[in-house]
């Protein structure tokens, strides 16, 4: 398994490769360098991560991007020359097995001998389906040589804000064809002898509403290929051909047998079920849309994911390609169990995964959309929580935690304060409140599931690129789902429209339900929402020296900025706002993302939740009806708590719960008989139909957990 492989072309080696894995389930025979040398292995493989971690560095600080530069959206990758990942700098973790697919399907699609492959090409890519999650997500892949063969290649993956979309900002939610997503190049050769193409450029200049950062990260991606490329060579020459091809292999090795330890040790063997929800909000396509995941865990470490019952792929935006379910699942993974590990193509190599083909995480209809995620991102969040079930099971209990948030933001378009057209989304949902854990609230402000070092940026940076104004940016109220340990709060802000600015505006990210589901009795985090004034009197406001909607307030059902501002407001809950076009002094608010909570409300400190109340973080209200507390304001601010009112308050909770509580056999009964009445929500009923017809399986293990009669189907 060590040796060379005899096949004579990358084709070859690749199915050779592919062939031995899945006969013998390892990827090399023995760690033989590991175990004489350890030091050796070691420092070697510390050497490749610095070196990727540097050119990822130097590529955030030439890029003009916001998105890269402010929110590090950018992971750079070291391959074998069959495709198969060795070492990633941190980053982007979604991302962690797309660009190994995107190297494959150019080997498998005969690249090789149709193009040629030499030192100094650059092969861009931004298909969904050959690697990455949507159009926005684009790679540039090298590959290097030794001695005049291929030795390995070398990736950059960057999330560019615009691809000249029906939608500006790349991420719309009316896209209902491929062909809406704007420019898709599938392995385009854009560069040789390390010179990037000026016809490309042209063609990205005419071909998006502003190309800067497109272009700008092209050449920031390129500048961290060459600086890994060289070093990568460097230690080439130092350790020479064979040893390097050996530690490689072993790294990955290393990995797959490091990832079944490592769930051999720290989850409960069995069988663990959760599911996640999303849906479809364009007019005339809504539909409910579940992501059931199916957890076993082997005794001897083995991890198998079934996602058997996953809805029908569409012609609508909220669903995603195989490759971008892959990497939000191992990402999840890596950080929630594997986080001491290498990451390579080892974990990937670990996991038994079944995505049923056709189905809104796995399309087989290349000219369907992808862009928004929605199955896919509850997918991630559905095996999170089960990950969670088995850690408590097997006695662990600080890697335990609830749902992580579903992150939301705002595109635009128009032009900006230069007179220049541009197009853009805003990125500041990457601190979005963090899910809580079963021994402390989550994180405010803190978090991303797909980008764990990502940031907001700076809000002049962003005004830069899009010519929005801020006129709040403050952490969410209430945002974090209630809980013994509440979630994390999300981020509130509040844009104006400047005078003289053509600008549309449109949302994306929001679920028609909660956002993230809680965990051992915690509740889920608050729907998103949009607020959109027009028409309003804030000129009047400005030209008169008065104070701007600066917050949301707290404790309050109606925004305060909805109150001190008079416009025709619209609130959009739980849904994305197809991008349209708003006058000057216009207002609108986004949120970005809060976490789940965790356990009973009713057993939340009381010290915890005077700090939130005292902190503005939640108010009296919520303190009472939702956490039983008989929370104390004075009149100079100060906040405390009454505690034998609060005991009598929480004593009265639970008394009421009894009373609308009703036996589980009772309970299933009765939605028994509204099932076989046809009683089911409009949404739920379309998309029961659409499992149960695609999925036999599913279907019959539903009707038989309903004791529903064989043949059984949800009426149209």
């Amino acid at each position: 398994m060590n040796a060379t492989l005899i096949a004579t072309n990358l084709k070859e080696r690749l199915a050779e490769s592919e062939r031995r894995i899945r006969e013998s389930g390892v990827y090399e025979i023995d760690l033989s360098v590991k175990e004489s040398d350890p030091v050796t292995f070691e420092v070697l493989f510390t050497r490749l991560l610095q070196t990727l971690t540097n050119a990822r560095e130097v590529a955030l600080s030439i890029s003009a991007s916001p998105s890269t530069r402010e929110q590090g959206e950018i992971i750079f990758g070291l391959f074998t020359a069959e495709g198969d990942a060795v070492c990633l700098s941190t980053g982007l973790m979604i991302h962690v097995h797309t660009m190994s697919r995107a190297i494959k399907w150019m080997i498998n699609n005969d690249y090789e001998t149709k193009m040629g492959f030499h030192e100094g090409d650059y092969f861009f890519n931004n298909d969904s389906f050959i690697g990455g999650g949507h159009p926005s997500d684009q790679m540039l892949i090298t590959p290097f040589f030794v001695d005049g063969e291929i030795e390995g290649w070398i990736g950059g993956l960057t999330h560019v804000t615009e691809t000249g979309a029906v939608e500006p900002g790349a991420m719309g939610s009316s896209f209902t064809s491929r062909f809406a997503e704007g420019l898709i190049l599938p392995c385009m050769r854009i560069a040789a002898n390390d010179e990037l193409f000026y016809d490309f450029d042209v063609l990205v200049d005419r071909g998006v509403r502003s190309s800067t950062s497109w272009l700008a990260d092209n050449r920031a991606k390129l500048t961290g290929n060459l600086i890994i490329r060289e070093k990568v060579k460097e230690l080439l020459s130092e350790v020479g051909l064979s040893m390097y091809r050996k530690v490689c292999r072993e790294y990955i090795e290393d990995t797959l047998r490091a990832t079944r330890e490592k769930v051999r040790r720290s989850l409960f063997p069995g069988r663990y079920r959760e599911v996640a929800w999303r849906g479809v909000t364009i007019k005339g396509l809504e539909r409910l849309m579940h992501s059931p995941c199916e957890l076993v865990v082997s005794p001897e470490g083995r991890l198998g994911l079934n996602f058997e019952g996953l809805p029908s792929a569409q012609r609508q935006p909220f669903q995603a390609t195989l490759p971008l379910f892959e990497g939000m699942l191992f990402n999840g993974l890596i950080q929630n169990v594997f986080y001491d590990l290498r990451y390579n193509d080892g974990t990937f190599l670990a996991i038994d995964l079944h995505v049923p083909l056709g189905s809104a995480c796995n399309p087989d209809n290349i000219q369907l959309p992808t862009t928004l995620w929605g199955p896919a991102y509850g997918g991630m969040q559905a095996c999170a929580q089960a990950v969670s079930r088995a850690y408590f099971a097997m006695g662990y209990r600080e890697e335990v935690h609830s749902s992580g948030p579903l992150t939301s933001g705002n595109l635009a378009g128009g032009k900006d304060q230069y007179g220049r057209q541009f197009g853009s989304q805003c990125f500041e949902f990457a601190s979005s409140g963090m899910y809580a854990t079963s021994f402390m609230d989550g994180l405010d402000t803190a978090f991303s599931d797909f980008n764990a070092e990502g940031d907001m940026g700076d809000a002049e940076i962003w005004e830069q690129q899009m010519p929005q104004l801020w006129l709040a940016r403050e952490i969410r109220k209430d945002g974090g789902g209630f809980g013994k340990f509440r979630g994390g709060n999300g981020i509130h802000s509040l844009y104006l429209i400047p005078e003289a600015i053509e600008m549309e505006i449109g949302s994306f990210g929001s679920p028609p339900i909660f956002s993230s589901a809680g965990l051992m009795g915690g509740y889920p985090a608050a729907a998103l929402r949009v607020w959109i004034g027009r028409n309003t009197n804030v000129r009047e406001q400005i030209e008169a020296g008065q104070q701007l909607p600066n917050t949301e307030g707290f404790d309050r059902a109606v925004p305060q900025f909805v109150e001190d501002v008079d416009a025709d407001w619209h609130c959009v809950l739980g849904q994305n706002v197809p991008t349209a076009a708003l006058e000057p002094f216009s207002l609108f608010s986004v949120v970005s993302g809060d976490g789940g909570g965790y356990g009973d409300p009713l057993l939340r400190a009381p010290a915890d939740i005077v700090r939130d109340v005292a902190n503005g973080l939640s108010g009296v209200r919520v303190a009472a009806d939702v956490y039983g507390a008989a929370v104390t304001v004075n009149g100079e601010g100060d906040v405390g708590i009454d505690q034998e009112a609060t005991e009598r308050l929480r004593a009265e909770q639970r008394r009421q719960r009894l009373k609308r509580a009703i036996p589980a056999a009772e309970y299933k009964r009765r939605e028994r008989e509204r099932l076989l009445a046809g009683d089911i929500p409009a949404p739920a009923r379309v998309m029961y139909r659409d499992v149960m017809q695609i999925s036999p399986i599913w279907a019959a293990e539903f009707r038989s957990f309903w004791d529903l009669p064989d043949g059984f189907e949800v009426s149209a």
